[in-house]
């Protein structure tokens, strides 16, 4: 997957998943918990692969406060 841009839509469970507006649905990193609870729907979102992380081999980064967080795409 390249870069792609996506919005949020809504953050579930407590930070533990977000919904996109193209559907899908990803479970973010434990230790990132926090971050993803802050952020709002709406918010856009640049999704890319990681290097780093296996468990969690992406990185979504809010563009309007530049801030990542580790994910995995769950569908």
């Amino acid at each position: 997957m390249n870069n792609k841009t996506v919005m949020l839509m809504e953050v579930l469970n407590n930070g533990q998943r977000l919904q996109m507006d193209d559907g899908s649905i990803w479970n973010s990193s434990p230790g990132d918990i926090p971050t993803v609870c802050t952020w709002i729907p709406t918010a856009t979102l640049n999704v890319r692969k990681s290097n780093t992380d296996r468990m969690f081999p992406y990185v979504l980064t809010n563009e309007g406060i530049n801030v990542s967080v580790n994910a995995m795409k769950l569908k």
